[in-house]
């Protein structure tokens, strides 16, 4: 089975690394949920967005980011945040 490959960083530090079933976070034009096989995009992240991560292994984890930008390309995600916590 396909995963995807997470990453979130914020100006700090590394947040989170590992491999996900599902992604969704809330872009600036709204909903956008990631599964492995997605196309390419890049997404302008809300302020005070929701980030929720199904890992492969592991309980859900929600958070809160702080803007910043998302991308997706060959089944990895990277997520910028100016802040997050997990």
């Amino acid at each position: 089975i396909m995963a995807l490959k997470v990453e979130v960083v914020s100006r700090e530090r590394t947040v989170w690394t590992g491999e996900a079933n599902y992604v969704r976070a809330r872009s600036v034009d709204g909903e956008l949920g990631i599964l492995p096989g997605m196309i390419p995009t890049c997404a302008l992240l809300a302020q005070d967005g929701e980030l929720l991560i199904e890992p492969v292994e592991g309980e859900t984890i929600k958070t809160t980011l702080n803007a910043g930008f998302l991308t997706v390309s060959n089944d990895h995600v990277t997520i910028v945040a100016k802040h997050a916590q997990i």
